[in-house]
């Protein structure tokens, strides 16, 4: 994956709460002014919406902050999925490949989610992900919420929990696009096999 020389390096983020953690750092590299504005910024998104202010610092303590420039990719299609994204701010593109080349199919902006299956599965990244303006997001690390669900966290299994209930909706949406698909199957054929695929892999990966 290319990457900007000029990102600023990860840094972990420090908040008032954390267990042996050091005391608030919020206001470096986080555009964030103080812990409680972290934590509602944190309990707005739905992954950790079930989450209390002990457990949302939990979580922070093992994420990086990271900053991409406008034209880097984030990481691409096929890359192994070793991480999490949570936009803070910015905006990013989402494309898959196709025979002409890369095609859009998602906008993405404050507040997103990107990669959350990287917690659960280690399949390849499904697309590529590119910030279209200077994009502030927070970077989970797959190993370390295996580490944290390890320590038997609440955080970690309230976060799976949620996971598993944006599996279960991503399955209803994708009964719904299988019967767009049928309506003109040989529009769409290839795209349904590699949604087929790509679900299939996921459901052995979270079973195992």
């Amino acid at each position: 994956m290319s990457q900007d020389k000029s990102r600023a390096p990860d840094q972990r983020i420090a908040v008032k709460g954390m267990s042996g953690g050091p005391k608030l750092a919020s206001r470096v590299n986080t555009g964030l002014d103080s812990s409680e504005t972290i934590f509602n910024f944190f309990r707005s998104i739905a992954l950790f919406s079930l989450l209390d202010a002990d457990e949302v610092a939990q979580v922070l303590r093992i994420c990086t902050i990271e900053t991409a420039a406008p034209g880097e990719i984030l990481f691409d299609e096929g890359e192994a999925a070793k991480s999490m994204l949570i936009l803070e701010h910015g905006e990013v593109t989402v494309t898959k490949r196709s025979q002409g080349g890369q095609v859009q199919i998602a906008n993405l902006g404050d507040g997103s989610i990107i990669g959350e299956m990287a917690l659960i599965a280690g399949a390849p990244r499904s697309a590529r992900v590119k910030a279209v303006a200077e994009t502030r997001f927070y970077r989970l690390d797959g190993r370390h919420f295996d580490a944290l669900r390890r320590q038997r966290s609440l955080a970690a299994y309230k976060i799976l929990l949620m996971l598993l209930e944006t599996l279960g909706d991503r399955h209803q949406m994708m009964l719904k696009r299988v019967h767009e698909l049928f309506a003109h199957p040989e529009d769409h054929i290839e795209i349904f096999e590699r949604h087929c695929r790509e679900l299939i892999e996921r459901a052995q990966r979270a079973l195992e």
